[in-house]
């Protein structure tokens, strides 16, 4: 089922099965609550207003690139695009004066999915290139899949990502969540959590090839070794990622602001790899006119 509610400005959808609810507003294409098991298993605001104020991506699509780049800029066949900067000299998941997650996606039904498209203009955020970005939402069975598609004008970055914090067990401290990674490497990380290496996971804290309380915190990137990205079990509920990017950001929300507290939830965003458009060793996220992107994220519910 799929229904529509003209909530003002930003229109609310919800998609809901015998498992699950989902509810999506326009304004950044954004999860402000997912109930399985009729309880609410991410975090997410009371208000527009709230969403609006705040800066710490609460279920946003995020755009036009997940993750960091660092310095700001980035060279792209020759030529050097300087970016908003907003952390520390770099550019975060987009960020900048008008960002994504604060916009309007115009949404529509579809059959049984909520289709949700954002034209952004040749210079959004310094980024060149007209490119049209969509994300559809569907549920299937006890599984939310999401969509992502897009096509440019000119040469441009793409990365996009969802940014929902999960709390399985709803006791806000996800630390002592389980967690499984299929990632054999990661990214290690600078003191702005810029990438360095691509290094064995083997012998590390980063090593969640078996399932394992999350524990510390956590801002890293993982390289995937399939499309089952990680499993994160808590609560009685165990929640699977599965995605066609190649990689994983898991972040354990240290840095969330009020109402929330530190470790209320965590993130586990399938992106490309961070500061890959300045990073030639890295998987490239470089979008042409006439190539169609597309990749997928799928959360998977079960009980255990």
């Amino acid at each position: 089922m799929l229904t529509k509610t003209d909530t003002g400005a930003y229109a609310l959808f919800t998609l809901e099965n015998e498992r699950l609810r989902v509810c999506v507003s326009e304004l950044g294409a954004t999860i402000t609550a997912l109930y399985y098991g009729g309880k609410n298993r991410v975090l997410g605001y009371d208000s527009v207003e709230t969403y609006l104020e705040k800066g710490d991506f609460l279920g946003a699509t995020v755009g036009r690139y997940a993750n960091r780049i660092g310095g700001a800029a980035f060279t792209l066949d020759g030529v050097r695009y300087a970016l908003d900067a907003n952390e520390r000299g770099n550019h975060l998941h987009g960020g900048g004066i008008d960002p994504w997650h604060k916009r309007r996606w115009e949404g529509e039904c579809l059959d049984e999915a909520v289709r949700f498209t954002l034209r952004s203009p040749a210079g959004d955020n310094g980024f060149p290139g007209n490119l049209t970005a969509r994300v559809t939402y569907r549920l299937d069975g006890e599984a939310l899949r999401m969509e992502y598609t897009a096509e440019t004008d000119a040469p441009t970055l793409f990365a996009p990502t969802n940014h929902s914090y999960f709390d399985l067990s709803g006791e806000r401290d996800c630390l002592k969540a389980t967690l499984r990674v299929n990632a054999s490497r990661y990214l290690t990380v600078n003191e702005q959590l810029l990438p360095l290496t691509v290094a064995e996971v083997d012998g590390t804290r980063f090593d969640y090839r078996e399932a394992r309380p999350i524990g510390e915190n956590l801002d890293h990137c993982f390289v995937l070794d399939e499309e089952t990205a990680c499993e994160l079990t808590d609560g009685g509920v165990r929640l699977t990622v599965s995605t066609d990017l190649p990689a994983l950001q898991v972040y354990t929300g240290s840095g969330l602001h009020a109402p929330f507290a530190a470790n209320s939830g965590v993130a586990m965003e399938p992106e490309f790899y961070p500061d890959c458009p300045n990073r030639p060793d890295f998987p490239s996220c470089v979008l042409r006119p006439g190539e169609r992107f597309s990749k997928y994220i799928e959360y998977r519910f079960s009980e255990v």
